[in-house]
C-alpha cells in the first residue's frame, strides 16, 4: 500500500493558491492573512511558518508569475531571425501571455502599483535589461540598428516595455500595444536598411 502523504505537505501550496485567488478577486489591499489562511483550511500559525507577513507571500507569487512570462516568452528566439524581430517577437508573447492570465492582471499590476511589491519586482526588471542590453549591443555589432550608446537604450527600452506593460494589463490590449512598441523599434533600424533584416537574407 502507498504511505499516506502527510496533510502538512502541501500547506504551503494551498496558502499559494488561496492567496493568488484573493489577491486577484478582492485586490491585496483588501485581502488580509486571516482570509489567506482561512480559504487554504489552514491557520494564521501554519502561515507565519511559511512566510513572514502578506507581503512576503505576494512577491513569491508575483516574482513566480513573472519569471513563467519570462520564460515563455524567451521560448520564442529564433536564430535564424535578426536580434530586433527577437525581440518583438519576445515581447509580443511576453503581453499575450499577460492577457491570458485574465483576472490575475489585478494583482499583477497591483506590483507597478503597490510600493512594497513593486520592490519585488525589481530583480527580474534587473535581469531583463542585462539580457536586453547583450541582445542590442551584439545587434550593434551586426549593423543591424545604429549604434548608440548600449547601456543607455536598453535603460529606456526597458522603461518602455515596463510602461506597455502596465498599459497591457490595465487596459487588456496587447494587440494595440505591441503595434505601438514595434514602431518604436523599428525606428532603431538605419534608414537604409529593411526593418526585418531576416526577408532580405532570405531573398539573397
Amino acid at each position: 500500500m502507498a504511505r499516506r502523504e502527510p496533510k502538512t505537505r502541501n500547506t504551503r501550496e494551498r496558502l499559494l493558491s488561496s492567496a493568488l485567488d484573493a489577491f486577484s478577486t478582492k485586490g491585496y489591499a483588501s485581502t488580509s492573512i486571516d482570509d489567506i489562511a482561512k480559504a487554504a483550511g489552514t491557520t494564521r500559525g501554519a502561515f507565519y511558518y511559511y512566510f513572514s507577513d502578506k507581503a512576503d507571500i505576494a512577491r513569491d507569487l508575483q516574482q513566480d508569475l513573472w519569471r513563467s512570462i519570462a520564460e515563455r516568452a524567451q521560448s520564442v528566439f529564433d536564430p535564424s531571425l535578426d536580434t530586433l524581430s527577437n525581440i518583438k517577437r519576445a515581447f509580443a508573447t511576453h503581453l499575450s501571455e499577460v492577457n491570458q492570465l485574465e483576472s490575475v492582471r489585478l494583482f499583477l499590476r497591483e506590483g507597478f502599483l503597490d510600493p512594497t511589491l513593486e520592490a519585488s519586482g525589481r530583480v527580474e526588471l534587473e535581469w531583463g535589461f542585462d539580457l536586453i542590453r547583450e541582445y542590442l549591443a551584439d545587434a550593434m555589432d551586426k549593423g543591424e540598428i545604429g549604434r548608440l550608446e548600449p547601456t543607455a537604450l536598453a535603460g529606456i527600452l526597458t522603461g518602455l516595455f515596463e510602461v506597455a506593460t502596465d498599459r497591457a494589463l490595465a487596459a487588456g490590449d496587447p494587440v494595440s500595444i505591441t503595434e505601438v512598441v514595434n514602431a518604436l523599434l523599428d525606428g532603431l533600424v538605419p534608414s537604409e536598411q529593411p526593418a526585418n533584416l531576416a526577408q532580405l537574407r532570405r531573398i539573397r
